[in-house]
């Protein structure tokens, strides 16, 4: 990326640095995002927008803590706990996808509470 002189010699040597990664910087944030909200959505479509849901097989994450969420999905992951679908969903997870998800379905307790 060619900055045009005005800009170019007014720039300290770590600013245009910082300019020349920004636009991977920029990419790298979308893209995790656009990963998050596709593993939220998957997760939604069983368990429910808040975390309930009306299939009696499938369970509630409304009513669960935040850290019960994320020993469960460890417990999958590892293959302590068995679940057809929720062991392989697990293993699509990071360790901050974990959490942001268990955050997000914590966050439905909380409002509902309110």
């Amino acid at each position: 990326m060619k900055l045009p002189d005005s800009i170019r010699f007014n720039l300290r040597p770590w600013a245009a640095t910082a300019l020349l990664l920004m636009p991977s910087a920029v990419i790298t944030t979308a893209q995790a995002s656009d990963k998050y909200e596709k593993l939220a959505n998957m997760c939604s479509a069983c368990h429910g927008q808040d975390g309930s849901n009306a299939f009696n097989t499938i369970p509630d994450l409304k009513w669960q803590n935040r850290e019960y969420l994320i020993s469960q999905l460890h417990a999958f992951k590892s293959g302590k706990r068995q679940d057809i679908t929720m062991t392989k969903v697990a293993q699509l997870l990071s360790e901050e996808d974990m959490l942001r998800l268990a955050d997000h379905f914590y966050a439905g307790k909380k409002d509902s509470s309110e």
